[in-house]
């Protein structure tokens, strides 16, 4: 089983992606979220992801379905406790994400969610996460989340995870998230370190770790976790550790941003091709050219 991953987009994927991927025959498009600009819902892109003839699942960032003043109010007031603003903009977030869900379709928004991929030979539960992470500890656009999927803390997350991985009906699971899991390095290259604090530190969602440990106690296959949101070019400096194997799962940052670069009068697209092989997993950086 073949899937393409497309990392953080910021309205990055035109009309050329969609013949290449569709052209590579996958299984399965998987996009890890941040569709959006700071200024732009990215519904124009969102219809162009929507021609993919491919079966696709995009997983919602913490860009997708806001605007940039709740964005920085998440940002500001979840550092400080306080959610005036963030109850003030919630209600936005609602028909804001309906409008992207509608213009992706027939891609599949993913969040809290069980899907399957692959044929009548073999088939994957894919587990959609907590959508719209932003990572370093506790939950983001609680209000919308909690109106959207009845979740009000880290703690109702990590039991409607568990819950998705109980009803999952497949040996084999690969979860889908946007920003990663808690517990794979805390230095600034780490796969999901903070590289924008001087103190550095762990930036994964602990709901999503106890999920993926939750799934190893049942008894799961978890072949793979892929996620984006930290990008792979570090600020200050240097590149980011993008794929660890822990516990036999392979764990996948999809994050090079941009994605598609322009130099010297080239043009490079780049995604993520994992193989879900057997006995391992693998996952490569696939670089095409105009």
């Amino acid at each position: 089983m073949r899937l393409a991953l497309i990392g953080d987009v910021h309205l990055q994927f035109d009309a050329v992606d969609v013949r290449r991927l569709d052209e590579g025959d996958y299984d399965a498009v998987l996009f890890v979220g941040d569709l959006a600009g700071y200024r732009d819902a990215g519904l124009e892109v969102a219809r162009v992801m929507a021609r993919l003839r491919t079966p696709a699942f995009f997983m919602p960032g913490n860009h997708d379905g806001v605007h940039l003043l709740h964005l920085g109010a998440e940002t500001i007031e979840g550092a400080y406790g306080s959610h005036v603003l963030q109850r003030l903009f919630a209600p936005t977030q609602a028909p804001r994400c309906d409008a992207l869900a509608a213009a992706l379709s027939p891609i599949v928004m993913v969040g809290y969610s069980h899907h399957e991929v692959g044929d009548g030979a073999r088939r994957v539960s894919l587990i959609g996460a907590r959508p719209h992470s932003q990572g370093g500890g506790g939950i983001h656009f609680r209000h919308h989340l909690a109106t959207r999927f009845g979740v009000r803390s880290e703690e109702d997350s990590i039991a409607r995870l568990k819950q998705l991985v109980d009803d999952a009906p497949n040996e084999e699971l690969v979860f889908l998230a946007h920003n990663g899991p808690k517990g794979l390095g805390a230095r600034r290259h780490d796969i999901f370190g903070c590289d924008f604090r001087a103190a550095e530190g762990d930036w994964g969602d602990a709901d999503l770790a106890a999920a993926i440990a939750h799934a190893q106690d049942r008894g799961h296959r978890v072949r793979a976790v892929v996620a984006g949101h930290m990008h792979h070019r570090l600020r200050g400096g240097g590149q980011r550790i993008w794929q660890v194997r822990k516990n036999g799962v392979l764990y996948v940052n999809a994050a090079r941003v941009p994605r598609i670069e322009r130099r010297d009068g080239e043009v490079r697209r780049h995604h993520v091709e994992l193989r879900l092989d057997l006995p391992e997993p693998s996952a490569a950086s696939v670089s095409t050219r105009d």
